[in-house]
């Protein structure tokens, strides 16, 4: 269970948001939506620990994530704006580069992803949600 507990975060003196609690349960998902600006992604980074807010907690598990942010990054995985891959790369050869091994199970997580028939593709010549899907 994510639990924000009263946040609070500001911005270059402008109030992003106040007062903001909510529990998201395991098996459940949250939109977040709303203009440039309006502190969508400063949200998301306050929720996964890469932030922190100026007031209020996130809980994870029961706990102030601060006390347990290394097991809960353990198990996250954050795909902001930028991907994070090398776009002079192939799909294959970013998850061999970032996941070192025999690569025996490349071909299985690209044909998962939805990416089979790409493996040998520069990243940069695939589309944005492909990219996002290599990342």
């Amino acid at each position: 269970m994510l639990e924000a507990r009263d946040l609070y975060c500001e911005r270059d003196e402008r109030t992003l948001f106040s007062g903001l609690s909510f529990t998201v349960e395991a098996g459940e998902w949250v939109q977040v939506t709303g203009g440039n600006g309006a502190g969508k992604t400063t949200l998301l980074r306050l929720l996964t620990g890469l932030a922190r807010p100026d007031g209020g907690e996130v809980y994870w598990q029961g706990e102030p994530l601060r006390r347990v942010r290394d097991s809960f990054h353990s198990g996250l995985l954050w795909i902001g704006h930028q991907p994070g891959i090398k776009s002079r790369l192939t799909a294959r050869e970013n998850l061999h580069f970032f996941h070192p091994g025999d690569g025996a199970r490349l071909p299985e997580a690209l044909a998962q992803a939805g990416l089979a028939g790409f493996e040998d593709v520069p990243v940069a010549r695939l589309s944005a949600g492909q990219q996002r899907r290599v990342a």
